[in-house]
C-alpha cells in the first residue's frame, strides 16, 4: 500500500488525536480508492472504429475512461445518407473532445484521412471540396499533433488496417532509427516519411507488396504464414464486416461494423451506454 507523505503525517500524530485519526483514515481511502479507478480505467478501453460521417460513435463523448479511434472520419459512404459537412462537423467535435481529455482520447489516422494530407493520392470518395477544411485539421499548427497513427497499450496495438509482415520487413532498418517502442518507431515514420503509408497491395487495388499499417487488408493479416511480431495483437477497423461481430483471429481483432467495443480483462464486448 502506497501513501502520500501527508496521510504519513496523520498517521504519526493521529497516534494522540482521534480527530486527525479520522482525517487519517478519510485521506488513506481517498487515496485507495483513486488507485483503484485508476487500476480499472486502464483495464477498459473504448475503442471506436471507421466513422465515415456516421454518428454511432456518439456516446464516446461520455464514456470517462480510455477512448481510441481507429481512424477514418471522412469520406461517407452515399448511400447511407450521411453527408460530407456532416463528417467534416463530427471530426471537429472529435478533435474538441481530444483537446478536453489529451490524456486519455487516442486519435489514429486511417487511409480515408490520407488523401486530405496530399489530394496527389486521392482514392474512393474523396472530396476536393473539403479539401481545405480536412487538411486545416489534420495539418494546422493547433491540431496536427493531435493524430498519430498507432497506440501500444501492454500486448494490443490499436492501429487502422494493420502492420503487415512485408510492410514491416521493408522498413526495419528504417522504423528503428525512429525510436525505442514500437508506438514510438511508427508514429515518427509516419512524420519522417510519410509515403511508407500510401502503400497499398493487389487486396486494395494497389502494386505495392504489401500494404501499409492504413491500407492493408484484413486479408493480407489473416493469410500470413508469419506475423511481424506473435507477442503482438492488432485491433484494426478499415476491412468492413458484413455481420453484428467482430471477427477475432489469434493475433488480429478486426471491429469495423458500426459499433463501439469495450476490450476489458482481455475480451472485445459491445459497448452501449
Amino acid at each position: 500500500m502506497h501513501c502520500s507523505q501527508k496521510t504519513l503525517s496523520l498517521l504519526t500524530e493521529s497516534k494522540t488525536n482521534s480527530s486527525l485519526a479520522q482525517r487519517f483514515y478519510a485521506n488513506l481511502y481517498a487515496e485507495q480508492g483513486c488507485c483503484c479507478k485508476k487500476k480499472n480505467a486502464m483495464n477498459e478501453i473504448l475503442v471506436v472504429p471507421d466513422i465515415h460521417g456516421r454518428n454511432f460513435w456518439e456516446p464516446a463523448l461520455d464514456y470517462a475512461g480510455t477512448v481510441i479511434f481507429l481512424g477514418d472520419y471522412t469520406d461517407p459512404y452515399p448511400q447511407e445518407g450521411f453527408t460530407q459537412e456532416g463528417a467534416y462537423e463530427s471530426l471537429k467535435r472529435i478533435v474538441d473532445f481530444k483537446k478536453q481529455n489529451p490524456d486519455r482520447v487516442t486519435l489514429l489516422v486511417g487511409n480515408h484521412e490520407m488523401h486530405y494530407y496530399n489530394r496527389r493520392y486521392a482514392c474512393g470518395r474523396f472530396d476536393n471540396q473539403f479539401f481545405p477544411q480536412y487538411n486545416a485539421v489534420l495539418t494546422g499548427e493547433d491540431t496536427k499533433d493531435l493524430f498519430q497513427i498507432c497506440r501500444q497499450i501492454g500486448k494490443y496495438l490499436f492501429i487502422h488496417s494493420g502492420i503487415t509482415k512485408g510492410w514491416y520487413d521493408k522498413y526495419a532498418d528504417e522504423l528503428a532509427k525512429q525510436g525505442s517502442t514500437l508506438e514510438e518507431q511508427v508514429n515518427n515514420l509516419f512524420r519522417n516519411n510519410i509515403k511508407a503509408f500510401y502503400e497499398a497491395s493487389m487486396y486494395r487495388g494497389g502494386y505495392d507488396d504489401a500494404g501499409s499499417p492504413l491500407w492493408a487488408d484484413a486479408s493480407e493479416l489473416f493469410e500470413e504464414e508469419e506475423h511481424f511480431d506473435n507477442s503482438i495483437i492488432q485491433i484494426i477497423g478499415h476491412t468492413q464486416i458484413k455481420g453484428d461481430d467482430p471477427i477475432i483471429k489469434e493475433n488480429t481483432y478486426l471491429l469495423d461494423n458500426r459499433q463501439l467495443y469495450l476490450l476489458k480483462n482481455d475480451e472485445i464486448v459491445k459497448w452501449a451506454r
